[in-house]
């Protein structure tokens, strides 16, 4: 958003303004699977318009970020307030009405005959945000992620990446990307082991597909360099619909390690048959992600089988991170999982910048006697793309034997 347009538009305005937020051969398609389409509800009709007291409440936006504002009635008016900011709205009619600056919002509602929601177009299209009893309520409700798991089971791609999202109680909606391997079946007793990516700061979900060509995967599982595998990228949140959410938040730690039956591990299992145990299931990232990788190695060394972290550069979170360390230490010295940091010699962030977050915590680990793998690449710098394929002193590329240190822990842990 430019400087001239945030001129045009009220603090509410900022607040709500969000983000709606190579190619290679494939095996033989899935089988289609017939799949019977949740059945439609039936809709309650209100039998009258609202009026103002019924809309109260606070809001938050349905797609993931943590955006929220409260709508409070005062003297006959209905304001809307972000932290001690509140904004006038005006009346149109009994369910729209417009905001200083001219915007326009619209209440709906919901299938129980619940004025809840409202529709607001932004950057050209509709953004929905509900209140927050109905959004708790909706998500509790969520099972087996219908619509998105309906939409998906018959456009998975063997030996290449899928796109989609599913909805997550502790997030809401959240894209992926999911590379299955080649004889990946839907309908077998096999499971295999997964790796979860954490993509760095301005990343998403296509961040891994974009650096790592799913042929590559392909032929080192052809070739028996690594076992068949599931490899997720996710997309992280926002927070107030701009900032990206950090991979530690309380809600991303929910998505991350929950055996809930409802979220990302429960539906990795049951879509892909992928990390059926925490002893099955690594993770991996890239500069904010690597912070995010070390961060569920020292806090939930229970919950993964390995962990590898690229060009970890984030100071703001080394204290945070030391100290989890610290408080840690036994378990981590006795039963901690495999960790890896690893990092280019000519990081910018290293040179430019003075972040020494890899070294630091690697001292540090030293230090309290946690295990652990510390390796600096000479002429590699930040991007993912270069310390995945930089040769280590045999010849492997880096990416491979990486993989290969997840594919130890899960074989140590059979």
């Amino acid at each position: 958003m430019t400087m001239k347009r945030l001129a045009h538009i009220t603090i509410l305005m900022t607040l709500l303004t969000v983000a709606g937020c190579s190619s290679v051969p494939t095996q033989a398609p899935v089988a289609p699977v017939k799949v019977t389409p949740p059945k439609p509800v039936k809709a309650i009709v209100p039998d009258r318009p609202p009026v103002p007291a019924e809309l109260v409440g606070r809001y938050s936006l349905f797609e993931g970020s943590e955006s929220t504002f409260d709508i409070r009635q005062q003297g006959g008016k209905l304001l809307v307030y972000s932290g001690k900011n509140a904004s006038e709205l005006t009346p149109v009619s009994a369910t729209r009405y417009t905001l200083p600056g001219g915007r326009q919002i619209d209440f709906q509602y919901s299938n129980e005959g619940k004025y809840d929601r409202f529709s607001l177009v932004l950057d050209g299209r509709p953004q929905r945000f509900i209140r927050d009893d109905s959004l708790l309520r909706s998500r509790k409700g969520v099972t087996q992620q219908a619509v998105y798991t309906w939409q998906l089971v018959n456009d998975l791609k063997l030996g290449g990446y899928t796109y989609s999202r599913f909805i997550s109680p502790s997030r809401g909606v959240v894209d992926y990307s999911v590379y299955l391997p080649p004889k990946w079946q839907r309908h077998t007793k096999n499971t295999y082991p997964l790796v979860i990516f954490l993509h760095g700061q301005t990343g998403w979900e296509h961040s891994f597909p974009q650096s790592v060509p799913a042929s590559q995967l392909n032929d080192w599982i052809n070739r028996g360099l690594i076992p068949p595998m599931v490899i997720v990228s996710l997309r992280t949140g926002r927070i107030n619909g701009r900032e990206e959410e950090q991979w530690s938040s309380p809600r991303n730690e929910t998505l991350l390690t929950s055996d809930s039956g409802n979220e990302l591990r429960a539906f990795l299992r049951r879509e892909f048959h992928a990390g059926m145990t925490a002893k099955t299931t690594s993770i991996h990232g890239h500069s904010r992600g690597a912070r995010g990788a070390i961060h569920y190695a020292l806090k939930y060394p229970q919950q993964f089988s390995s962990a590898v972290a690229n060009a970890f550069v984030s100071d703001y979170a080394l204290p945070e991170t030391m100290q989890l360390a610290a408080q840690n230490q036994d378990t981590l010295r006795k039963s901690g999982i495999p960790l890896r940091i690893s990092i280019g010699d000519r990081d910018e962030f290293e040179l430019n910048l003075g972040r020494q977050s890899s070294a630091v915590i690697h001292k540090h680990l030293n230090d309290l006697g946690i295990k652990h793998q510390y390796q600096v690449f000479a002429g590699v710098d930040h991007g993912f793309v270069n310390i995945w394929n930089v040769r280590q002193a045999n010849g492997m590329p880096n990416g491979l034997a990486e993989l290969q240190f997840h594919a130890g822990a899960w074989s140590a842990a059979k």
